[in-house]
């Protein structure tokens, strides 16, 4: 029954009912916006440690962050096969460089060089191709969903990295790191590309044998190997996020906008309900003088908003997913459970919060003072 008169107080004035919603929608289709865009480009930034979390990673002790990989000596991989629990130590190499089209264009790529028949380190995600391809002359895995190339390339082009003529063997799908995509070949060709001595890598990865743990082989290889700092995948990829999340900037950035948008939110939908129950005071003063109470009035006006927070939920929702599948070409965007209740969370803050500035207007308000001339 209040859910009914809640309805039919907000349908007298349709305008400022579809202001109300509107700066519902807006507020929480930003926030979801941004909170997303935000999770991608940290995820992109770790996406060389998260998809390789099953490795220890074995890198120099100067490196803070999973794209910061200082060069270590090869030695350091014939080093680890004598610690105890080490069962594999697969050497990586990480090169950058840019990829030249027949047509002349350039565009930046890292050229991630892993060891065959493990590929320990990628490449994932793979479209088109075997990763054995990679042991093909020349032969390198690109990203297909590049906004710059995805669409100039298929198996079988040649085009040159870092001057050098190599053959696309196979495709990738949206792996990237921090504003370049990521190639994949092997580690003697990455080494090629790039004039890293035959001596170095960027990191070794590392399996382990049972009945040792991760964390004790880990805690074995930081014993015994200086100049070395060995972690998990899961750890070395957490600590890259948080690294990148305090000092790139990035959830400064995206986290200013999110305020800025629940701000905006609030008032549109404060300072509208509060101009719709401006316009019904005769009708709230009515109900006051027949008896209702100010706990029904609260109840009343509550109502109205989270009637309102649940359409704009559903529609700011809905335009969230078309937005995800919008931009799946160039982002990966995800909308995950926790997002979802961060959301819900947000509306219904709104919701609340818009709602008090009616509420404190009609709590005030004398029954009499509204049928004095």
């Amino acid at each position: 029954m209040l859910l009914k008169e809640a309805f039919k107080f907000m349908w007298y004035d349709k305008a400022k009912a579809f202001g109300i919603l509107f700066g519902m929608i807006l507020s929480v289709f930003l926030v979801g916006q941004q909170v997303m865009i935000c999770l991608a480009l940290l995820g992109s930034t770790v996406s060389l440690a998260t998809f390789n979390e099953e490795y220890i990673w074995v890198v120099s002790d100067k490196s803070k962050q999973v794209i910061d990989l200082p060069l270590i000596d090869m030695r350091v991989a014939r080093e680890l096969m004598t610690v105890r629990g080490v069962k594999t130590a697969e050497p990586l190499v990480f090169a950058g460089g840019s990829v030249k089209f027949p047509d002349g264009s350039k565009v930046p790529v890292t050229m991630i060089g892993t060891q065959a028949p493990d590929f320990a380190g990628g490449p994932w995600r793979v479209k088109q191709g075997n990763p054995l391809d990679l042991l093909q002359d020349g032969a390198v895995f690109l990203d297909s969903m590049n906004p710059e190339f995805g669409e100039k390339i298929k198996v079988g082009d040649q085009v040159e990295f870092n001057g050098n003529r190599v053959r696309v063997a196979g495709l990738t799908a949206m792996t990237e790191g921090l504003g370049v995509s990521y190639g994949f070949t092997t580690v003697q060709r990455a080494r090629q590309l790039s004039g890293t001595p035959t001596t170095r890598a960027s990191a070794v990865l590392v399996t382990w044998q049972e009945p040792y743990t991760a964390g004790q082989v880990v805690e074995n290889i930081n014993q015994e190997i200086p100049g070395v700092t060995a972690r998990t995948g899961k750890d070395y990829a957490d600590e890259s996020l948080r690294y990148f999340a305090t000092s790139s900037g990035i959830v400064a950035s995206f986290g200013l906008l999110v305020v800025f948008a629940v701000i905006t939110g609030f008032a549109i939908v404060g300072l509208t309900l509060y101009s719709a129950v401006s316009d019904r005071l005769r009708d709230y003063g009515t109900l006051k003088a027949i008896g209702g109470t100010n706990k029904t009035i609260r109840k009343l006006i509550l109502s109205q908003a989270l009637i309102y927070a649940v359409l704009g939920f559903s529609i700011a929702y809905g335009l969230l997913i078309v937005f995800i599948n919008a931009t799946k070409g160039s982002l990966d965007l995800q909308l995950t459970p926790t997002l979802s209740l961060v959301l819900v969370g947000v509306t219904v803050l709104i919701a609340i919060l818009g709602s008090l500035f009616g509420m404190r207007k009609i709590i005030k308000l004398e029954p009499a003072a509204v049928f004095r001339g």
